[in-house]
């Protein structure tokens, strides 16, 4: 397959003359820089859609040392220029490189946008470039990338005057540059794109890439470049053909076309805009199956320019840090099996998220993580591109995973900042992930009766939870996404309003649910094309002395499912047991069901009369191969 790429990419850019019958569009060719993209219309076009956001100011730093205007290559009458920002303060041992690569769509955008972050990893340890290079009003693809690769040349053969390490430079960028950085990542010292830059020669090969919302591929589904709609799209004015004429020529400048076992670490940040990490997935499935090191973070919300802006300025320099400290000794972790997570620093690693960021994406092989006892206050992700992970606890009662974030509540301490949680980032853990085990825990979120405070939110698929304690108030578990199983066994569930709440197929079976207060216990938002949505076999529904009316459920969306099945059911259960949540609509789509269950809760005499007893012969239908659709649990 690369080679094919590659094929393409030779006939395509080396022709002497246009190829096919298209004419090459020139007309992007002003030779006047565009400056409709800067830190100023970024700020004035996202503070629409965050009004809390600050804009990051440059902030000198008495520690390091700025170089400004330094000639990197000339190229005809044209002089390429970076600027430099590294310690003042010599070091014992030579430092890592950071080459940071603008963005603004290959034609706008400028070097000196991203200042405020070279001084911010400069004051850290690194030393950072940030190059120029020739945009699409000046010349076309591929003159961007021999300049970016002219660059990297230009900092290994000054390595000695700035303490690199020729061993350690590491490609940065954000949007267009995120492309270019990750196409630096990919093609590192493929002649076919070294172009005829300066210092020749020299290798233009990086060892890490971070990727800052930028795209991995032009022609990937989930690509929004090559739009004409409107206009011609960025891609279009930076190759000269729409990617309808040339496809081969989009395929050739899309990174995601070389990854392969030669592609280092990398790491990409990430907004909520999918568009913007178009062929991520891929690219993180090849690097895993190579066995190199990847971590992948994103802002849920956050705008495509959230580089620029507090809030996310300082957790992304958190991140960078982290990864460029790992990037290079990360490989040996890998390939572990067995990981062990202790807070008294005797496992692998201290928190359970530094144990999750080690695990290979896509790993071929299954990994436990054993937990030893304690409390974990963390804010735990387990990640899509992460399956086949047991998540195992030294004992229920004594691994405990807790968090206190609740919708509404500020998510920074500086409060003018007005970036609040909701419902849905208001996790204690999120399981993203597919075919992820958990077993001996104890997941709580400690906010109180302040609102939704979810303590378990999963939206991964084939997930499975044993022997666990789920303990909140309202909102406590969070069953996500209608194509999702989940199996939940001998787990004690705990919360006050809609508890159990979402559209996935979930099974409870052998668990304990307790009701905190007179409320409701589920709220599914099951799809009209789900057969089942919640089942509940053989559980226990118990409560405290406050809960004494307690609904079993009510439908969040109007094609609710519940079944409760040789359930016993104590006398806080309501006689008439569900709730339409006031709309009368509800009682003609909503599907709830019982079945042979007992208790003082479970008589069936006063039950609202659009509700259902299944019969012997319907309950035999509710078994796990046909609720999860051939998939079953694994014991």
């Amino acid at each position: 397959m690369k080679h094919r790429f590659m094929r393409r990419a030779v006939g395509i850019i080396m022709a002497a003359t246009p190829v096919a019958a298209f004419a090459q569009m020139l007309s992007g060719l002003t030779g006047v820089p565009d400056t409709s993209y800067s830190n100023h219309s970024a700020f004035q076009s996202s503070l629409k859609s965050h009004p809390f956001i600050k804009l990051v100011q440059e902030a000198p730093d008495a520690a390091v040392a700025e170089k400004h205007n330094v000639t990197y290559c000339t190229i005809g009458a044209r002089k390429l220029n970076l600027d430099v920002f590294y310690p003042k303060e010599k070091a014992a041992a030579k430092r890592t490189a950071v080459i940071m690569i603008h963005g603004g769509g290959w034609r706008s955008g400028n070097r000196s946008q991203h200042h405020p972050l070279m001084q911010k990893l400069a004051a850290l340890g690194y030393v950072c470039f940030t190059p120029e290079y020739r945009l699409s009003t000046e010349a076309l693809f591929p003159a961007g990338v021999y300049d970016v690769k002219t660059a990297i040349r230009w900092v290994r053969a000054n390595a000695a005057l700035y303490q690199v390490d020729t061993a350690r430079i590491v490609a940065m960028g954000f949007s267009a540059g995120g492309e270019l950085a990750a196409f630096m990542g990919t093609t590192g010292n493929m002649p076919l794109f070294e172009g005829p830059g300066c210092n020749s020669g020299i290798s233009s090969r990086v060892n890490a890439v971070v990727d800052l919302d930028g795209t991995l591929s032009f022609v990937h589904p989930e690509s929004g470049e090559g739009d004409e709609s409107k206009r011609p799209s960025a891609g279009t004015l930076w190759m000269g053909y729409t990617r309808k004429q040339q496809p081969g020529l989009w395929e050739a400048a899309s990174p995601l076309s070389y990854a392969g076992a030669n592609t280092p670490p990398t790491l990409f940040i990430n907004s909520s805009v999918a568009r913007m990490h178009a062929g991520r997935e891929d690219y993180i499935r090849i690097l895993s199956e190579n066995g190199i090191y990847t971590q992948v973070h994103t802002f849920d919300d956050a705008p495509h320019s959230f580089p620029l802006f507090d809030p996310w300025f300082q957790p992304m320099v958190r991140h960078i840090n982290d990864f460029l400290q790992k990037a290079f000794t990360a490989k040996a972790v890998q390939g572990r099996t067995n990981i062990t997570v202790a807070q008294d620093g005797t496992g692998d690693y201290r928190t359970i998220q530094d144990a999750i960021n080690a695990v290979r994406a896509y790993s071929p092989v299954h990994i436990n993580i054993h937990i030893k006892n304690g409390t974990y206050h963390e804010k735990i992700i387990v990640p899509s591109w992460l399956s086949d992970v047991s998540f195992i606890g030294e004992s229920r009662e004594k691994t405990i995973i807790t968090n206190a974030d609740y919708s509404g509540k500020f998510m920074n301490a500086d409060t003018s900042k007005k970036e609040k949680f909701s419902t849905f980032n208001s996790y204690t853990v999120r399981v993203q992930g597919n075919d992820i085990t958990m077993e001996n825990l104890t997941i709580e979120n400690t906010a109180g009766r302040v609102g939704q405070a979810v303590a378990l939110h999963v939206d991964g698929d084939r997930f499975v939870i044993r022997n666990c304690s789920l303990l909140g108030n309202q909102d406590t578990l969070l069953t996500a996404g209608d194509s999702n199983r989940q199996y939940y066994a001998n787990c004690l569930i705990a919360g006050t309003t809609d508890f159990i709440f979402g559209n996935a197929t979930a099974v409870f079976q052998d668990c304990t649910i307790k009701s905190l207060n007179n409320s409701y216990i589920t709220a599914a938002s099951t799809t009209p094309l789900q057969q089942f949505g919640y089942v509940f076999f053989r559980c226990k529904l118990i409560a405290n002395d406050e809960a004494k009316k307690v609904y079993l459920g009510r439908p969040w969306r109007a094609y609710a499912k519940v079944a409760f099945i040789e359930c016993e059911m104590e006398e806080h259960i309501l006689p008439e047991g569900w709730h339409n949540w006031d709309n009368v609509a509800n009682e003609s789509t909503a599907c709830y069901a019982e079945y042979n269950n007992k208790g003082a809760g479970a008589a069936t005499g006063k039950r609202v009369a659009w509700s259902r007893q299944l019969s012997a012969k319907d309950a035999e239908a509710y078994t796990l191969s046909a609720i999860f659709r051939g998939w079953l649990p694994v014991k």
